[in-house]
């Protein structure tokens, strides 16, 4: 999914060492192994799906990564997120969710809006959520990613994930060659930065090991750290109970944080917006991430009138409807009270 002219680069940061298909079987289990040609020629498919950046890896148990969520985990800097206290298993070795898994297919999507809303617009609403809900938009592409690779690379076995399952997202991405993890612990990719979304394939094809994993280039900056106001964020580690985001979307409570959380109503990008990677972003050509109209405009006085039925159609299709009204009424009350 070429957007700038970047796919060839993307697609030459990858290095494979297989030239042809190999057919085999190990213990009865038919594999095949694909072929460098056949990679590009998927990759070439993704960015025609619109996808910025694509890559390829074996699954692996992330046995160090495992080990620190755990230790996060039991800190509960998770807050009320209990599910993430499920399927740790799963989530730190993709190939458990299914014994045929032997690789991913890593996609990017870039969703920074081509429109903002107005300069200091109150409330703000983070960018990732200003379009269409993302998990539909990139899954919809993705299957017919699949679909490609099974018709016309190899007959496969494989399911598609957008954010739907415990899988690590972002460390595929990383073993893929697709960037790698911020002190604001996102992905960043040197092209397109932080305002991407992850999805992958997990399939049961059989891919070289890549070679060419992105180093980490942050070096000495902390941008995202001094900037975060509530003091989230410590290097390659984020307390969710003091991010804005989680306070917004997630916590479930209806009574007012001890964190200011204004002027955001829903999410947060300061980390993503001081970060020097996202100073050149391009914006995004998929239209279903253009802004809603009503976000475009929209300050305290149109919220503050909006009723239930009147929200639950603006954002019928918006990652903001499973916050639901009475947690984004609470939103807004953090931000207009005294």
């Amino acid at each position: 999914m070429q957007e700038t002219g970047a796919g060839s680069s993307q697609r030459n940061t990858i290095a494979f060492c297989c030239s042809t298909t190999v057919v085999g079987f190990i213990q009865n289990r038919k594999i095949l192994i694909i072929s460098a040609e056949q990679i590009e020629k998927i990759q070439e498919k993704a960015h025609q799906l619109g996808f910025v950046a694509c890559g390829l890896t074996p699954l692996h148990p992330f046995v160090k990564e495992k080990t620190q969520f755990l230790k996060w985990l039991q800190n509960r800097h998770h807050g009320e997120m209990e599910f993430l206290e499920r399927n740790i298993e799963k989530r730190f070795n993709p190939s458990s969710l299914d014994k045929n898994f032997r690789s991913a297919i890593v996609v990017l999507i870039n969703y920074y809006s081509k429109e903002n809303p107005v300069k200091n617009q109150i409330p703000k609403v983070s960018k990732y959520a200003l379009g269409k809900d993302y998990h539909t938009v990139v899954k919809d592409r993705l299957c017919v990613l699949q679909q490609f690779i099974n018709n016309e690379i190899a007959p496969m076995t494989g399911r598609c994930f957008v954010d739907s399952a415990p899988v690590y997202e972002t460390q595929l991405a990383i073993d893929a060659g697709l960037g790698w993890k911020g002190k604001n612990t996102l992905l960043i990719n040197k092209q397109y930065g932080s305002f991407v979304f992850i999805g992958e394939i997990l399939s049961d094809l059989e891919v070289p090991e890549n070679t060419t994993v992105e180093p980490n280039h942050c070096g000495n900056c902390t941008r995202c750290i001094d900037a975060c106001p509530t003091g989230a964020l410590q290097p390659d580690f984020l307390d969710a109970t003091k991010c804005i985001s989680y306070l917004t979307i997630e916590r479930k409570s209806l009574q007012p944080s001890k964190y200011k959380t204004s002027p955001w109503i829903y999410g947060c990008d300061i980390c993503q917006d001081v970060c020097p990677w996202n100073s050149n972003t391009q914006p995004t050509k998929i239209e279903e991430f253009s802004p809603k109209p009503f976000l475009l405009s929209a300050g305290i006085p149109e919220w503050e009138k909006l009723s239930a039925a009147e929200f639950d159609k603006i954002f019928a299709d918006s990652p903001i409807l499973r916050t639901g009204f009475k947690r984004m009424k609470r939103n807004l009350n953090e931000i207009t009270k005294p």
